[in-house]
C-alpha cells in the first residue's frame, strides 16, 4: 500500500510538470473559456477501414489528440455511434492507422430495455463531450488527456433506479479504402498477418495486443504495443475473438472512470502503469489539470483584441491543430516534438523536420512554449558532430527528416529518415521567438553554439564558390551518387530511360541536347532544402509548359541546371551544389547573422557579435546589388558563372523562369533597400502578377512554369504568404497586407467552417488541397491572427 502511494504521488506530480498546473478540484459547472469554442474541428466520424484514406491518401476523419499522446479519439457522427467514441487512432510509430469503428461503446439497460437517447456531442478545446437524455437516465461522457500515453473519460450516469450498463466494441477487419477508388479486397489479417490483434480481458478492463509488423510505408509495431482499457467500476467481459462485451449493474446514480492507454513498447507500458493507477486514484484532479492547461493555452494565445469572432476561431483551431500534432518522446526522438500532421499519411507519428519545426516553434511559443522549445532540441538532438559514425565530415548539419526509427545506415529500419539535405536557415529566427516570448536567457545559452555550428555548416559545405553566399545542394548520400561519389542521373531518350553516373557526363549530354527529360536526385534533394518541392527556379517545369516556352521563343536550355561538387581541403567528397545562389537562402542567412549577433551581445561574445553583423552587411549588399533586376523589379536567383561579373556578383538573376515568393524573401528577412522593396511590393500587388483572389501563390501569373493547381508553382502556402505580408509591412506597406491578409481570410476556402487546416490553397480559387490538420499552415494562420488580422496595430 505505501509502495503504490508513493506511485500515486510520483505521477501526479509528473502530471503537474506536464500540464504546468496545480490539481484543483474539477468542476463541469465552473466559467471555462473553452466553452465560446465547440466544434471548430469536426471531430466527428465512424470510420470502417484501418486506413479510411480521403482523396490525397491521409485520413478523412479528424480524432481528437493531446497532450504528446500516441492515440486519438472521434465523436459520433450518428446514433449508432452513442455511449462511445469511435475509430480509436493509433499511431503505430510512424503513421496513423485506426484500430475500430466503435470501441468500450456504453449502452445503458433498464428493466431489461435499452434506453433510448437523444445525443448531444461536441467537441471543446481540450475535450469531447457527450450528453445522453432520457425521460429517466442522463448520461454525461467527458474525454479528456491525462498523460502522454493516455486519455482519461469521465461518466456521469443519472438514475433514481438501478440500471444495467453494457459496453461493447469490435476491431476492424477491413484494411484500406481511398476516396473515388475502388476499395481493397483485403482484409487487415490478410494483409498484415503477423499483426496478430488479440482482445484479453483483464481484472479492471480490456487489453488488445498486437504482433510484430515492420512494413515501412504503412503499419509498424514492436510485438509488445498495447491497447488498454482500465475502470474504476468492477465488470464482467467476454470476448469473442474480435468482438467483446463487458457488463456491470449500478444501483442508481453514479460517476465512474476508464482510462484509455495505447503503449508502443514494453518499457513504456511498465512506466505508465503508475500514471494509470495514479489517473484512477485521483482523476478529478487530472480533469482539472487538463481543463486549466487548456485555459491557459487560450489566455497567452488569444491576445488579438481587434479579431472578429470568426478570425479568433481560426486562431483556436490554430492552436488545437498544433496541439494536436504533439507528440511525447517515443522511439528515437529524444524530446517532444510536432509532426506536421498527425492524419496525413507521410507526417504522422513523430515525424519531424527542420523548416517546419522552425515555423511551428515560432507560432507555439507564445502558448505552448515549453513543447516549442522541445521541439527545436529535438531537431538538434541529432545535429552532426565531428565523430558522427556515418557522415563526420557534415559536422554542424541538421537532417532533413527525423521519425521514430533512424535510417539502417543508423542502425534502425526506418524508411522515412532522411538525411539527403536539410532545410533553410531560419532555426535562429525561431529560437529568437521563444526567447522573446518567454525572456529565458538560458534558452539562448543553450542554443548558441549549436546555431553557430549550423550556420558554419552551411558556409563549408554548401558554398561552392567560398563567396559566403551557400547555395541550396544535396549531401553525400546513396540516393545522390555512387561509392566513387560520382554524381547520379536518369536520362530518359525515345521513351526509354538510361542511368549514368558523373557531374562531366552530365554536362556533356546537357550539351548535347538528345534527351527528352532528365532525373537527377541531388536537383530534388536542392529543391528539398530549399522547402519549396517542385519551384520553378530550381528548373522544374511541365513538358507542356516547357513546349510553349520555347514556341513563345525561349530556349530548353533555360531549365536546364548545373552542380558542382563540394570538396574539403583534404578531398573529401562533402556533397552538391545548385550552380546557383538563391536569393531566398541569401536572405536566410542574413537574418540568420543578425540573430546570432544579438545572441552574442546577450552571452558577450563582442568579437563573434561584431563577426556577424559584418556579415550580415555584406549578404545585404550582395542580395540588392547582385539578386535584384531592375527591368522587371523583382529578386531572383542567379545562376552562377565560370567567373565571377565585374560588380563582384557570381552571376546575372535568371529572370527567364519567372518570379517566385523567393523574390519577397529580402523584404521579410529586412536586408532590402527600400528602394528595392518599394519595386518588389509593386509585383506584389499586381493583379497579373501575384495579387490574385487567394493572393501571393508560389509563382507568378506570368511565370512559364505557373499552374494554379501545382504544389509549388502556383499554391498559395501560408507560410509564403504571411513571409510576404510581413516584408510588406517592415517597408510601409502595411495598409496592404491587411487588405491581403484580409483577402486571404475571406476566400481561403474552408477557414471559418469546421474543417481541418490544410496545406495550400488554390489562387484563382480558394479551393484548399494537401494535407488536413497542417502544422506550418495552423502556425502561420495563428500568426496572421496575431499581426494582420486586426482592425489596427
Amino acid at each position: 500500500m505505501n509502495l503504490n502511494k508513493s506511485l500515486i504521488t510520483i505521477s501526479i506530480g509528473t502530471a503537474l510538470l506536464i500540464t504546468g498546473c496545480s490539481l484543483s478540484p474539477f468542476s463541469a459547472n465552473s466559467e471555462s473559456q473553452t466553452t465560446e469554442y465547440k466544434n471548430v474541428i469536426d471531430r466527428s466520424g465512424s470510420p470502417e477501414y484501418m486506413r479510411d484514406y480521403d482523396f490525397y491518401d491521409h485520413q478523412r476523419f479528424n480524432p481528437f489528440f493531446d497532450l504528446g499522446a500516441w492515440h486519438g479519439h472521434l465523436l459520433p457522427d450518428n446514433d449508432e455511434g452513442m455511449g462511445g467514441f469511435p475509430g480509436t487512432a493509433l499511431l503505430t510509430e510512424e503513421y496513423i492507422n485506426f484500430m475500430s469503428n466503435n470501441f468500450d461503446r456504453l449502452s445503458v439497460l433498464k428493466n431489461g430495455k435499452k434506453v433510448a437517447f437523444t445525443m448531444d456531442a461536441y467537441s471543446l478545446p481540450g475535450a469531447l463531450v457527450q450528453k445522453l437524455t432520457s425521460d429517466d437516465v442522463t448520461v454525461e461522457l467527458t474525454l479528456r488527456f491525462a498523460s502522454n500515453r493516455t486519455s482519461l473519460l469521465e461518466t456521469k450516469v443519472t438514475s433514481d433506479s438501478p440500471v444495467e450498463l453494457v459496453w461493447d466494441g469490435e476491431l476492424l477487419e477491413k484494411n484500406h479504402a481511398k476516396e473515388g477508388k475502388s476499395q481493397s479486397d483485403k482484409t487487415i489479417d490478410q494483409a498484415y498477418p503477423n499483426y496478430d490483434r488479440m482482445l484479453v480481458a483483464t481484472d479492471d478492463g480490456l487489453t488488445v495486443t498486437f504482433g510484430k509488423v515492420r512494413a515501412t510505408s504503412s503499419l509498424l509495431t514492436s510485438g509488445d504495443s498495447e491497447y488498454q482499457i482500465h475502470k474504476s467500476i468492477p465488470m464482467n467481459t467476454e470476448i469473442d475473438e474480435h468482438k467483446f462485451t463487458s457488463k456491470a449493474t449500478i444501483a442508481g446514480s453514479t460517476t465512474f472512470y476508464t482510462t484509455y492507454s495505447h503503449v508502443l513498447t514494453a518499457e513504456e507500458n511498465q512506466a505508465e502503469q503508475a500514471n494509470i493507477k495514479a489517473i484512477l486514484a485521483n482523476p478529478t484532479a487530472y480533469l482539472s489539470a487538463s481543463e486549466q492547461r487548456w485555459e491557459g493555452y487560450l489566455d497567452k494565445g488569444l491576445t488579438n483584441t481587434y479579431a472578429t469572432q470568426e478570425q479568433e476561431r481560426v486562431a483556436v483551431k490554430a492552436i488545437e491543430t498544433l496541439n494536436g500534432n504533439w507528440r511525447g518522446v517515443a522511439g528515437a526522438m529524444k524530446f517532444d516534438s510536432v509532426t506536421p500532421s498527425v492524419t496525413a499519411r507521410w507526417f504522422s507519428g513523430n515525424q519531424t523536420w527542420p523548416w517546419d519545426t522552425w515555423k511551428q516553434a515560432f507560432a507555439m511559443a507564445h502558448f505552448n512554449p515549453d513543447v516549442a522549445k522541445d521541439n527545436i532540441r529535438a531537431m538538434f538532438a541529432y545535429q552532426i558532430q565531428a565523430n558522427d559514425p556515418v557522415r563526420p565530415w557534415d559536422e554542424g548539419y541538421i537532417p532533413d527528416l527525423l521519425a521514430y526509427n533512424t535510417s539502417p545506415e543508423r542502425g534502425g529500419d526506418g524508411s522515412n529518415w532522411s538525411e539527403r539535405n536539410t532545410k533553410p536557415s531560419l532555426a535562429a529566427w525561431a529560437v529568437m521567438e521563444v526567447y522573446n516570448t518567454t525572456g529565458d536567457k538560458a534558452w539562448i545559452e543553450e542554443m548558441y553554439p549549436q546555431l553557430v555550428a549550423y550556420h558554419n555548416w552551411w558556409l563549408r559545405n554548401r558554398d561552392n564558390n567560398g563567396n559566403g553566399v551557400p547555395e541550396y545542394g544535396a549531401t553525400r548520400h546513396k540516393a545522390h551518387n555512387d561509392t566513387e561519389g560520382n554524381m547520379l542521373f536518369t536520362v530518359k531518350r525515345g521513351g526509354k530511360d538510361y542511368k549514368y553516373a558523373g557531374i562531366e557526363k552530365y554536362n556533356r549530354i546537357l550539351a548535347e541536347g538528345n534527351f527528352q527529360h532528365i532525373e537527377v536526385p541531388a536537383q530534388t534533394a536542392a529543391s528539398w532544402e530549399s522547402g519549396r518541392d517542385d519551384a520553378a527556379v530550381f528548373g522544374f517545369i511541365s513538358e507542356e509548359q516547357l513546349d510553349a516556352y520555347v514556341a513563345n521563343g525561349g530556349k530548353r536550355s533555360d531549365w536546364d541546371v548545373a552542380f558542382a561538387q563540394n570538396r574539403a581541403e583534404d578531398g573529401t567528397l562533402l556533397g552538391y551544389s545548385l550552380l546557383q545562389e538563391s536569393v531566398d537562402q541569401a536572405s536566410y542567412m542574413y537574418s540568420d547573422n543578425k540573430y546570432l549577433a544579438q545572441m552574442a551581445d546577450m552571452l558577450g561574445k563582442d568579437d563573434e557579435a561584431k563577426e556577424f553583423r559584418d556579415k550580415a552587411d555584406y549578404l545585404a549588399t550582395y542580395i540588392n546589388t547582385c539578386m535584384f533586376d531592375e527591368s522587371t523589379g523583382f529578386f531572383y536567383d542567379i545562376r552562377i558563372e565560370d567567373k565571377e561579373l565585374a560588380n563582384g556578383c557570381a552571376g546575372k538573376p535568371i529572370v527567364e523562369r519567372g518570379k517566385g515568393p523567393e523574390g519577397w524573401s529580402p523584404l521579410f528577412n529586412g536586408a532590402a533597400t527600400q528602394d528595392n522593396a518599394d519595386a518588389v511590393v509593386k509585383v506584389m500587388k499586381d493583379t497579373s502578377e501575384f495579387n490574385t483572389y487567394v493572393p501571393l501563390g508560389t509563382a507568378a501569373i506570368s511565370s512559364p512554369a505557373f499552374g494554379p493547381d501545382i504544389y509549388w508553382r502556383g499554391r498559395v502556402w501560408v507560410d509564403q504568404f504571411y513571409f510576404g505580408l510581413k516584408g510588406m509591412e517592415q517597408y510601409g506597406y502595411r495598409e496592404d497586407a491587411v487588405k491581403m491578409a484580409t483577402a486571404f481570410f475571406d476566400n481561403a476556402d474552408g477557414l471559418v467552417q469546421d474543417g481541418p487546416i490544410r496545406e495550400n490553397y488554390n489562387p484563382l480559387t480558394g479551393e484548399q488541397q494537401g494535407a488536413p490538420n497542417f502544422s506550418w499552415s495552423a502556425a502561420h494562420l495563428y500568426m496572421l491572427y496575431n499581426d494582420f488580422f486586426t482592425e489596427e496595430k
